[in-house]
């Protein structure tokens, strides 16, 4: 038995795993797409209002309905089809221990966490890689698929930051019937269409969405996922545990949500200073911007990397490094934060290039 638990230890010791950022300081903070676009007051208000309302003794029955009937509303869905978790990677991890199977496909470069979460759970993943501009190789990824339980599509893409053309991704979910697809739709509140909706008409497509990102609440741990009605009944009730997020944090997103207009009017500012950023970006010799459907662009820098690294350490500017990936020297994702961020981190660059 020994022997047995020291081989485990060590298979899973070997895996890889997320590396958390490091905490600066300081530091303009434009690595981890967190929406520091919505004013901190706004969100420091809800959360006060949530303080004095709710009764952190109790255990949170009613307020978990509460925050499906407004999800429902958000994501124009029936709120018989919306379940929520702590935060969207709870909800990959309990549908992997569940429904994984043995073999799962995925493009790359991708979100690396599901990738790391499948190694834990023993379910191979076969990595069709990404066309150099980042669209999908949609013949290498059906032959992929055919063989596979799971298949995970991440639109817009992490760290790409791409969203799949809609007319591909139906073809391909209406070509492989038989599989369940995950549709991780983290940034498409920054996109130009949701899955969500099909989702509801279909049985094997599950869409996971979070409020960690356009809604501002990354601290607070709430994601949802959207699917048909007897998949989210089933999931609820037997694959969910029955008090999956705490009281304050509940009534914290219900209080964002009935608030989703002053939310969505965020949102619209970063998709328009995201291009502007992009345009900016897009003048400079010596680097590459990719167009983004997210509240981040990536960025090759090539030969420039680590002056462009040395740079923004310089200036107290901290983005997410990523170095060579698929085929791209130097790379970097960089968030779109609030237009004096985002004009500090332009600045720095114009200044160097």
């Amino acid at each position: 038995m020994k022997d047995s638990l020291d081989a485990v230890v060590k298979r899973v010791g070997r895996l890889g795993h997320y590396t958390k950022p490091e905490k600066i300081e300081g530091a303009i903070k434009l690595d981890s797409n967190e929406n520091f676009a919505l004013d901190r007051g706004f969100v420091a208000g809800v959360a006060a209002e949530a303080a004095s309302q709710v009764d952190l003794r109790e255990y949170p029955l009613d307020q978990l309905e509460d925050l499906y009937s407004r999800l429902a509303k958000y994501a124009h869905v029936n709120e018989k089809c919306v379940a929520a978790g702590s935060g969207s990677d709870q909800i990959i991890e309990l549908l992997l221990s569940t429904l994984g199977g043995r073999r799962a496909t995925v493009f790359v470069p991708t979100f690396s966490y599901f990738i790391n979460r499948c190694e834990l759970h023993g379910i191979k993943v076969d990595q069709v890689p990404l066309l150099h501009d980042f669209t999908l190789d949609k013949k290498a990824f059906l032959k992929s698929a055919k063989k596979s339980d799971l298949v995970y599509l991440c639109s817009p893409n992490n760290p790409t930051g791409n969203q799949l053309d809609r007319e591909t991704v139906i073809d391909i979910i209406d070509s492989l019937e038989g599989k369940l697809f995950l549709v991780d739709e983290a940034y498409v509140d920054f996109a130009d269409y949701s899955m969500s909706n099909d989702a509801t008409k279909r049985n094997n497509i599950i869409v996971l969405r979070t409020l960690s990102k356009a809604f501002g609440l990354a601290g607070a741990r709430v994601g949802y996922m959207v699917a048909n009605e007897k998949f989210v009944r089933m999931f609820r009730s037997n694959i969910q545990s029955p008090y999956p997020i705490s009281t304050l944090s509940l009534a914290i997103a219900s209080g964002v949500l009935a608030r989703a207009h002053h939310v969505r009017q965020t949102i619209r500012a970063i998709r328009e200073d995201r291009d502007r950023v992009f345009a900016r970006l897009s003048k400079l010799d010596g680097i590459k911007t990719f167009q983004s459907d997210a509240n981040f662009l990536f960025i090759e820098a090539g030969r420039n990397y680590r002056a462009i690294c040395t740079a923004l350490r310089r200036n107290g500017i901290v983005v997410k490094m990523l170095g060579n990936i698929a085929g791209h020297r130097g790379c970097m994702r960089v968030t779109i934060g609030t237009r004096d961020m985002n004009e500090k981190f332009l600045q720095c660059l114009e200044g160097l290039l």
